[in-house]
């Protein structure tokens, strides 16, 4: 199969979708069942761990097939260094977003309805816009260096991604999870919103901070 003809496309884009809504599933399903007990914003170890865990596991299923992005910033940051082309950006950036709201509305309903989604990306302790649009900017920036870094500088440990990838979210999600609920990624965010029908006035900073970084 050729990965750039059609069908290859569309198998890499279906990829995408299942990858980014196991992903999302595990990630937020973990996140969420640490902070039942233990309350929003505290736990912070555990959410990080669970959106750490959660990404290596998945990405190194889906990384021979997709590139395991999983995140339209690592796509977008893919396509304005050549590696993706644009039919195939938008291709990822529709499966992504769909495959997060799946994820995350499974994980809504395969847990108590007394239970509410606590992953809504909002700002918390006293976090301004400001700190927080550069705060998601910054963590964003260091997310897609580390992939393209491990993944298009290939070298003989390219094949072990999965691992930095996952790590570098699990230490993104320890600094920001306190004053963001730390996105790093606009799936993730647009899909918790959309699940919870619930968006904050600061929503916009969550895909425009990753916007930012590309420009």
């Amino acid at each position: 199969m050729k990965t750039g003809s059609a069908k290859g496309w569309l198998i890499q884009s279906l990829a995408e979708f299942f990858g980014t809504a196991m992903f999302m599933y595990l990630a937020i399903g973990g996140a969420d069942a640490v902070t039942q007990d233990l309350g929003p914003g505290t736990g912070l170890i555990g959410q990080a761990l669970a959106f750490g865990i959660a990404l290596l596991v998945t990405s190194w299923a889906f990384f021979r097939v997709s590139g395991a992005h999983f995140n339209p910033a690592i796509s977008l940051s893919s396509l304005i260094t050549g590696h993706i082309s644009v039919p195939k950006f938008v291709l990822y950036f529709i499966a992504q977003i769909l495959g997060a709201m799946l994820g995350i509305a499974l994980a809504r309903g395969t847990t108590p309805r007394i239970e509410s989604i606590q992953q809504v990306n909002a700002l918390n302790n006293y976090e301004s816009i400001a700190r927080g649009f550069f705060l998601e900017f910054f963590l964003t920036t260091i997310l897609c260096f580390v992939y393209h870094m491990i993944v298009h500088e290939k070298n003989r440990s390219t094949y072990l991604m999965a691992i930095p990838y996952g790590l570098t979210l699990f230490s993104c999600h320890l600094f920001a999870t306190r004053y963001t609920n730390a996105a790093i990624n606009p799936a993730r965010a647009f899909g918790t919103s959309v699940v919870a029908r619930y968006f904050t006035r600061e929503h916009w900073i969550y895909w425009f901070g990753y916007v930012f970084f590309h420009f």
